[in-house]
């Protein structure tokens, strides 16, 4: 495709994807380049963009000699494995705020029955999703919402544990958060979400070629908002009904740090498997754990929690014996 085509498809799917919604500053930017594009003259375009005639015909003169993709700060024009990561991407976000929503749903009737509520810390993205609040507003811990759908098929062989048992996470985050929990005085939680054999190519046959075109030329915000809009449609109700019939898991950061401590070579194969890049390339250095024995359900948490104070809960946490 030509520059002005991209430029074209880019407008059209920003507008489409921000309708009703105050507009994003690179559709700003590129709305009078179209303009331009189209034969308007500088003079008329400059003073009601919002921009100098300088600026606009710096930028419509890059976009016309390097691409689009350049001015918008990628290397080159999206590639077909640009594209597939990018379509992978958008489905990982899908079911990621599918999995929040559910959770949301199930904290409103639980908690709310016992004068708890959670607090959604989600808006800067870092590690924490949620912190559990009590009745004096006071917070008990922070979660971190992780879904689990692909089974590690030879589970068994290398770390023990049958595949539909056995989670991976990563032991930069356990590391992470269990640093986290130190500094703030504030207990780390994991929440898992275990979906086995997601059929995650469902997710993203419905992901468009528009939608994988523009995440791959824009960012996170935008790869976001395309994941809530998916969310909407019919086809994702078949999604929804796989999580809602799913069960968070409860498993605190001092709890993960003392089992990758404790079980490091068993469940760490990366540590002890020669050639470990060339046979699962990609892989991060994932601690292994058991979603039946080494977790505890939401549920049961919340009934510790009305059973026992938010206090022992607490301190619970932060020893890890949940």
């Amino acid at each position: 495709m030509s520059a002005s085509d991209d430029l074209r498809r880019f407008v059209r799917l920003l507008e489409d994807l921000f309708a009703g919604d105050p507009p994003p500053k690179r559709l700003l930017q590129v709305r009078p380049l179209l303009r331009l594009d189209a034969g308007e003259s500088i003079d008329d375009v400059a003073p009601t963009s919002g921009y100098t005639r300088r600026k606009l015909l710096v930028w419509h003169q890059a976009i016309q000699a390097e691409g689009l993709a350049s001015w918008l700060g990628k290397k080159k024009t999206p590639d077909e494995d640009r594209l597939k990561r990018a379509r992978s991407g958008i489905a990982q976000m899908l079911l990621g705020e599918l999995a929040e929503r559910h959770f949301e749903d199930i904290s409103t009737g639980r908690l709310g029955e016992i004068g708890y509520r959670i607090e959604d810390q989600r808006v800067g993205r870092t590690d924490t999703d949620y912190r559990l609040i009590d009745p004096d507003a006071r917070a008990i811990c922070r979660l971190n919402i992780k879904f689990h759908g692909t089974l590690f098929k030879q589970a068994q062989e290398y770390v023990g544990l049958p595949p539909e048992d056995c989670f991976a996470l990563a032991t930069y985050k356990i590391h992470g958060a269990l640093q986290r929990q130190q500094e703030e005085r504030l207990p780390f939680v994991f929440l898992i979400i275990s979906v086995p054999d997601f059929p995650r190519d469902l997710v993203e046959r419905n992901v468009s070629d528009d939608w994988t075109w523009l995440a791959a030329m824009s960012g996170r915000a935008e790869e976001e908002r395309i994941a809530s809009r998916l969310a909407r449609e019919p086809w994702a109700d078949q999604v929804k009904d796989r999580i809602r019939a799913s069960e968070f898991r409860v498993l605190s950061a001092r709890r993960a740090y003392g089992l990758l401590r404790d079980l490091l070579f068993d469940r760490v194969h990366a540590l002890r498997l020669r050639g470990f890049n060339l046979l699962f390339r990609g892989a991060e250095i994932n601690m292994h754990l058991s979603l039946s024995r080494e977790m505890i359900g939401y549920s049961e948490l919340i009934d510790l929690i009305r059973d026992r104070g938010p206090l022992e809960v607490a301190v619970r946490l932060d020893r890890g014996e949940i």
